[in-house]
């Protein structure tokens, strides 16, 4: 069969152009396997040649996909991760630096009175585009048939909503081998239809995988939540914000009113200061270091649609080496690693295995930060 064919002497294939320059009136531009991204710029992934693209986004930059369903875009991985391979049609896939940039918004109040047609979401600053959705979210109804001989929960299937819509998950609970409940985790918004029929696909490694009856469940719109503002999707998150507190989204349109959306802002951490050195936190052969704790959004979903809302967001912790001094104060802070948040986190001095004898105290300031991507052809 056909394979690549490489061995010694034969590298990779050398940095092409990362812009379509080919195209009229398109920016000149050379052929490159690294660039250094700002706060607020992207790289669309060009298309794939024949063995696709290895990927390192570097410390503050993220791989995303445009969602067909949210009509968004997704994948805001926050863990430093080595690079991946993937593959590109050069519009849908690319690399962005978020830092500093509303990227999602929690609906903390839905209000009443919007409709979808007119509804809409306006930012005060920084330039973000915003998609409101109206209604749509889900309930269940009932569990038309709870199945049998369930030994492992089946996975619960509901039907993707129209675009732009928020896909509704769920997870299936069992008594005695049948299905007893289902429990919604993202409720989902801009669903249409007045009832959808989940499907319950068994689990593959259940036991009893050929002897199962296949169970079904019921799900209607919620009417709580008609007419209000149910998801509000970042099209695109413009410039970066010079403060990161400053930026306010207002939902307007025809009757609606007493919506509540809270912005949901990627930041790193861009500077430490020592507020109180303190003492006995270790000495030269094992100094401290500051971590952080927390870095999640603080605000309160009523919709609930963490997938979207990045209310389950997982921030990656900062480390920050510090030097102690004789007497084991703290001074001179050196950002190894920023980390990336959602919301702003707690600083966490670590002792460098002494007692410490006087509280220290350090402040961190929170917004942006370069990174450099590695897009290698393969």
């Amino acid at each position: 069969m056909a394979q690549i064919i490489s061995g010694p002497g034969v590298p990779l294939p050398y940095p092409q152009n990362l812009y379509p320059s080919e195209l009229n009136n398109a920016p000149n531009d050379a052929p490159t396997n690294l660039l250094t991204l700002a706060p607020g710029q992207v790289l669309p992934i060009p298309a794939t040649g024949t063995n696709g693209w290895a990927v390192d986004p570097g410390p503050y930059g993220v791989l995303q996909w445009l969602d067909p369903v949210t009509g968004a875009w997704r994948g805001f991985n926050s863990a430093r991760s080595p690079f991946q391979v993937l593959s590109s049609d050069g519009f849908t896939r690319r690399v962005a630096n978020l830092t500093g940039c509303p990227f999602a918004a929690i609906v903390a109040n839905g209000g009443s009175g919007f409709a979808a047609s007119t509804a809409t979401i306006s930012a005060n600053v920084g330039g973000s585009t915003w998609q409101a959705i109206v209604g749509g979210s889900l309930s269940v109804s009932t569990i038309s048939v709870v199945g049998a001989n369930y030994t492992v929960a089946p996975e619960v299937f509901i039907p993707a909503p129209p675009n732009p819509g928020v896909q509704a998950t769920a997870y299936a609970s069992l008594t005695s081998g049948t299905v007893s409940s289902v429990s919604l985790v993202n409720f989902g918004a801009g669903y249409t239809s007045g009832t959808l029929n989940a499907v319950l696909i068994p689990n593959p490694a259940d036991p009893n995988i050929g002897t199962i009856t296949q169970a079904t469940v019921v799900l209607v719109l919620n009417a709580a939540n008609s007419g209000a503002i149910t998801a509000a999707l970042c099209t695109n998150f413009g410039a970066p914000l010079a403060t990161l507190s400053a930026l306010t989204l207002t939902a307007a349109g025809g009757a609606g009113t007493g919506a509540t959306i809270t912005p949901v802002i990627m930041q790193t951490v861009q500077s430490v200061s020592v507020v109180a050195g303190g003492g006995g936190w270790g000495n030269v052969a094992a100094p401290a270091f500051v971590t952080t704790a927390g870095g999640v959004p603080v605000s309160v979903s009523a919709i609930k649609n963490p997938a979207i809302e990045q209310t389950g967001y997982i921030p990656r912790q900062a480390q920050i080496g510090v030097t102690t001094s004789a007497s084991g104060g703290l001074s001179a802070p050196v950002i190894i690693d920023g980390g990336l948040f959602a919301g702003t986190p707690t600083a966490v001095i670590v002792g460098g295995g002494t007692l410490p004898t006087t509280l220290a105290s350090v402040a961190l300031t929170m917004g942006t930060a370069n990174t450099s991507v590695l897009l290698q052809p393969l």
